[in-house]
């Protein structure tokens, strides 16, 4: 068992790697919110109708149930349903950091417990822990700018700003800005969607990728690559 290798750069990077994924796709599949809004008729404007729409991992907004609503002198019902399925980018974000998770976790022991191997003449270890590493870093960088991308419309979702401009919402609004719904005297946006956690693991997982990326020239310098090169070079004197 080695246990100095976890002092040098590609063992300490590991260690960070291995906890920094487990703190990104934690944050993101623990994170939840909800946003609320009041819808009032005109035959009983003093009284709304509180609507409240929750979201959580995987963030497949629209397979929710609907939310049903009618003016009190109203037979008809009209369901409410919430826009957008971010799921596949949530899905690949974790898992991202589960792979991470695993595969950092596995060159530790190998670190620690196989070190004669990893530093075998034929090199092809450190090649091998070389690629996943550059694997891993575009697959964070990739995950990263498409949750990114889903949290900025997640965002926007939760705001309940789309009511005013659905026309399948009853409280869509014509151009004008009346209501399409005549029955319908005013909606007010009671509370928005609060993103700090979804915030912290779009963060995590640019930081994730900076510290994939950062320990290729680790792993590079343990690699037959670096080895021939500096091999190569003449002796100064």
């Amino acid at each position: 068992m080695d246990t100095q290798v976890l002092k040098e750069p590609r063992g300490l990077m590991r260690c960070l790697e291995f906890f920094f994924a487990i703190l990104a796709f934690a944050t993101l599949a623990d994170f939840s919110g909800s946003f609320n809004y009041s819808i009032f008729c005109t035959n009983d404007p003093e009284n709304g109708h509180s609507v409240s729409h929750g979201f959580q991992y995987p963030f497949r907004l629209d397979h929710q149930a609907p939310v049903s609503f009618n003016c009190s002198d109203e037979t008809v019902k009209h369901n409410i349903s919430v826009p957008g399925d971010f799921s596949s980018d949530a899905k690949f974000f974790v898992f991202t950091g589960v792979i991470s998770f695993l595969g950092s976790l596995g060159s530790i022991i190998i670190y620690v417990f196989f070190s004669p191997l990893y530093a075998d003449e034929s090199k092809k270890p450190p090649m091998i822990d070389f690629w996943f590493t550059l694997v891993i870093a575009v697959f964070w960088l990739s995950a990263s700018a498409a949750w990114t991308n889903g949290l900025i419309t997640l965002k926007w979702i939760a705001s309940a700003e789309w009511i005013f401009t659905s026309n399948k919402h009853p409280c869509g609004q014509t151009s004008t800005g009346t209501y399409i719904l005549t029955k319908i005297k005013e909606c007010i946006i009671e509370e928005k969607g609060h993103f700090v956690g979804a915030n912290i693991s779009a963060l995590l997982g640019y930081l994730n990728f900076f510290l994939w990326a950062s320990n290729l020239w680790f792993i590079y310098k343990e690699t037959s690559w670096f080895s021939n090169k500096s091999g190569s070079q003449p002796l100064e004197g």
